[in-house]
């Protein structure tokens, strides 16, 4: 590594510390990561990081917000490159904008681990759903132009997963990931129609047809297949 033993006795007497760029170089020499030399086991790594992650999740889907920040700051201080955590943090911090003072509070910090994530990260998750969050900030922020620029970055709905993985299941998969997407979509059919009778401009008489429209088509889909 072109390092001297001179080098060397100053780091074991404590007179000076190793170039962290050598890192890279010693751990390639061993045929490890660098989180290996410095004793980062991989797997308990992953394993926090999902424990923190999915406590935070289960927090938020109950509206509880401030320890989910508080939890995911402390753990990006440990992880501070990871995707997910971040992801996670800017997940945390729009759901806590719906509080007006949090809204502007967060606002940078929700806008810059946008960046920061399309910038660096190569996990694909991480960039989609930072995408789907700053798009609906911007939305609920009134910032529409900017929302709109965003979707030109989206995906088709052809290319995304949900429609494509039938075709990569064998024929024992398939009835259970489409009882799945028939309720997702069955989900999705039920509020557009409900979103559409509180936009559009009808009368009562077509909004009471619409919620009965709605009734139905839940009753008959779930009377025909049994999506429990």
């Amino acid at each position: 590594m072109g390092i001297s033993p001179q080098a060397v006795s100053r780091w074991e007497t404590g007179v000076t510390s190793p170039d962290i760029s050598a890192l890279p170089v010693l751990a390639g020499l061993f045929g490890i990561t660098v989180d290996e030399l410095l004793g980062v086991n991989d797997k308990e790594k992953l394993k926090e990081i999902s424990s923190v992650i999915a406590a935070a999740e289960a927090k938020i889907d109950k509206n509880i917000t401030e320890e989910p920040i508080i939890k995911l700051r402390e753990a990006l201080k440990k992880y501070p490159n990871n995707d997910r955590l971040l992801t996670c943090l800017m997940y945390a911090l729009y759901a806590a904008s719906e509080d007006d003072e949090l809204c502007r509070e967060f606002d940078s910090e929700i806008v810059s681990i946008y960046a920061r994530i399309q910038k660096y990260s190569t996990d694909n998750y991480c960039r989609n759903e930072s995408l789907r969050l700053l798009f609906r900030h911007y939305c609920d922020t009134n910032r529409f132009a900017e929302a709109k620029q965003l979707t030109e970055s989206m995906a088709g709905i052809e290319t995304c997963y949900e429609v494509n993985i039938y075709w990569a299941l064998d024929n024992k998969e398939r009835p259970a990931y489409l009882k799945k997407r028939i309720s997702d979509d069955l989900r999705d059919l039920l509020w557009s129609v409900w979103a559409y009778s509180v936009h559009a401009e009808l009368d009562e008489n077509e909004k009471q047809k619409l919620d009965t429209l709605r009734a139905d088509i839940e009753e008959k889909v779930k009377n025909s297949i049994d999506l429990n």
